[in-house]
């Protein structure tokens, strides 16, 4: 497989721990939230197939984008250049791992292969922003 595909979705682990599930109902605040990050992160994989850089780094917290910028960059080139798009599903919906941090579960499929990705994101002033992302 293309090396690239360990990283294809814009994803470099940092060796967070794998957090514990989380087994209450949620509330309807927590419902809305985990609605709008399953529309927030689909809508990230659409800037990824654009091969928008600029419009992807709207997704990430500043300090996490910095840290994977040329990342991204290298690991997107050969899609780009041999015009590959990933078709996107939820394999888990977002959960609340900690107050403030929810993580969800895609599987990413390309004409190469596919990706299982984990995102986790965190609220800054009022907007989620991913803070990691790695292939499981």
């Amino acid at each position: 497989m293309l090396a690239a595909l360990a990283v294809a979705a814009s994803a470099c682990g940092n060796g967070a721990p794998e957090p514990a599930p989380t087994t209450e109902p949620l509330t309807a605040d927590e419902a809305e939230t985990a609605a709008y990050l399953s529309e927030r992160t689909m809508e990230l994989w659409v800037v990824y197939n654009a091969y928008d850089l600029e419009g992807l780094s709207d997704f990430y917290e500043e300090g996490y984008w910095l840290e994977e910028e040329e990342q991204i960059r290298r690991d997107m080139t050969p899609f780009e250049s041999r015009g590959i798009t990933f078709t996107a599903e939820e394999t888990s919906p977002p959960r609340q791992i900690e107050p403030g941090r929810w993580e969800l579960t895609h599987t990413a499929r390309f004409s190469g292969g596919s990706v299982n990705m984990r995102f986790i994101y965190e609220r800054f002033d009022g907007e989620w922003l991913l803070t990691y992302a790695e292939v499981e």
